[in-house]
């Protein structure tokens, strides 16, 4: 069994100008992020970066503004407001709405009540 340091890393292979081969630990990059729902991708959110880098980003920097918008993608999320509205001005009742974003709509009638 391997070291715990040589665990779940990948490696590549570099040769240095010295004319050795050598292996080294590729370093882990942020992944980009998808909708919850629909898996999407999400734009406004950095991906490809660094963890540390990632963090010296200013807030706004880091994710979009809007409610639910690092979790769901636009249309998603406009589905969301909208159930969210319906429910609120009885039109709507919960069993009506798809199950996929009912956590979702609770989410927002929390925050606009």
């Amino acid at each position: 069994m391997p070291s715990p340091d040589k665990r779940y890393k990948k490696h590549k292979t570099i040769k240095t100008p010295g004319g050795k081969t050598v292996r080294r630990i590729v370093k882990k990059k942020t992944k980009k992020q998808t909708c919850a729902v629909c898996t999407s991708l999400i734009h406004g959110v950095p991906h490809g970066k660094r963890p540390f880098e990632v963090k010296k980003l200013s807030k706004t920097e880091r994710r979009p503004e809007n409610l639910l918008a690092p979790i769901l993608c636009p249309k998603c999320r406009d589905v969301a407001y909208k159930d969210a509205v319906m429910l609120k001005n009885n039109l709507k009742t919960e069993a009506d709405c798809d199950f996929r974003y009912i956590k979702y709509v609770k989410m927002i009638l929390k925050k606009i009540e």
